[in-house]
C-alpha cells in the first residue's frame, strides 16, 4: 500500500492515495518520513492523532498557520489544504496514528455523515484540531484498536472498515462539539454557513446570497455568525478567499491574473490590494517569503 505523487508545480506536491487504495491507518512513527515534511497537499482527508509528545518544540501548519504539536490533540486536514511538518528530521519525540481516506471511501449518500465531516474538517476552522485527554484516548476512541486490527489484516473487509472509520468519526464529532462552547442551534447553523461559503466563495460575495440560502436575514445571519465566530460573514467570506488565493499562489501554476479571475475579482490589481490588505503583504511578496 502506497501513495502516488502528482506535481502542481515544481514547490508543491500533491498525494494521492493509489487507485486501489481508498483508507490508511498506520502508526506515525512508522510512516512519517523526510518527503511529507515540506508544505504539501492532499487529495484526501487526513487525521493526525498525537498520543504522546515531547511538548514545546514541535509544530505544523495548516494552510500556513502554525499548531504547536501536543499529546491528547487531533487535527483535521480537509482535501486540498496546505500542509507541512515543521521539521527536518524526526526521532519518535511525538507518536500517534495516521488516518487517511477518500470521499468515495466514506461517503455512500449519508447526509448526516456528511454533516459531520463538514463539522470536522472545516478550512475555516481557527482551531482545525480537538483535544482529549491522553491518558483516556482508549476510553474516548475504543474502536481505533478495532479499526487498526482490521485494517492490518491479510484480508481486511472492505465494508467493515468503512463503518469502523464511520463509527470513529461519530465519535470525534461528538468530542468535538462536547469542547466547544458555544452549543445549539447557532452551531448547527454555522457548520451550514460554512459548508455554503465552501462551495459558494468563488463566485457569491453577497451576504443576501447566503442568507437566502439558510431562509434567514441579512441581519440575523450576521448576527448568528457574530455570535459563535465573532466575525461577520464578509470577514468569515474574505477569510475564505485569501486562504484560497494563498493556496493558488504557493503552487505556482497559475498566474495572478488567472487567480483573481477564478476567484471572482475584478481585476489584478484589486485582487493584489485585497490581499495586501488581509495579508499585510502583495502576493509576490508572500510568494517570496514562504520559498526564501
Amino acid at each position: 500500500m502506497g501513495i502516488h505523487e502528482k506535481t502542481m508545480s515544481t514547490e508543491i506536491p500533491r498525494y494521492e492515495l493509489i487507485d486501489n487504495e481508498q483508507v490508511r491507518v498506520s502508526r506515525l512513527e512508522e510512516k512519517h518520513v523526510e518527503k511529507y515534511f515540506p508544505t504539501h497537499r492532499h487529495k484526501y482527508y487526513e487525521i493526525v492523532i498525537i498520543t504522546s509528545c515531547v511538548e514545546g518544540t514541535f509544530s505544523h501548519s495548516i494552510d500556513f498557520v502554525s499548531h504547536p504539536l501536543k499529546a491528547g490533540r487531533i487535527y483535521f486536514i480537509a482535501p486540498n489544504q496546505a500542509h507541512s511538518w515543521n521539521i527536518k528530521t524526526y526521532n519518535k519525540e511525538y507518536k500517534g496514528y495516521l488516518i487517511t481516506f477518500n470521499e468515495a471511501f466514506i461517503l455512500t449518500g449519508s447526509l448526516n455523515l456528511e454533516r459531520q465531516l463538514h463539522k470536522l474538517f472545516n478550512p475555516l476552522d481557527i482551531k482545525p484540531y480537538l483535544d482529549y485527554d491522553p491518558e483516556m484516548f482508549m476510553d474516548a476512541f475504543p474502536i481505533m484498536s478495532i479499526l487498526e486490527d482490521e485494517y492490518n489484516k491479510e484480508s481486511s473487509d472492505y465494508f467493515l472498515l468503512r463503518s469502523l472509520l464511520e463509527t470513529l468519526l461519530y465519535y470525534m464529532s461528538k468530542l468535538k462539539l462536547e469542547s466547544v462552547a458555544k452549543t445549539g442551534i447557532d452551531c448547527q447553523r454555522m457548520v451550514e454557513i460554512r459548508k455554503y461559503i465552501e462551495m459558494y466563495h468563488k463566485s457569491e460575495k453577497s451576504v443576501d446570497f447566503y442568507a437566502r440560502k439558510m431562509e434567514l436575514s441579512a441581519k440575523r445571519l450576521n448576527e448568528i455568525t457574530r455570535k459563535v465566530t465573532g466575525e461577520t460573514v464578509t470577514q468569515i467570506l474574505h477569510r475564505r478567499l485569501l486562504l484560497e488565493s494563498k493556496r493558488e499562489i504557493v503552487s505556482q501554476s497559475k498566474t495572478i491574473q488567472t487567480i483573481s479571475d477564478e476567484l471572482g475579482f475584478e481585476n489584478p490589481s484589486y485582487f493584489a490590494r485585497f490581499f495586501k490588505k488581509l495579508e499585510g503583504v502583495s502576493p509576490s511578496e508572500f510568494s517570496s517569503k514562504l520559498f526564501k
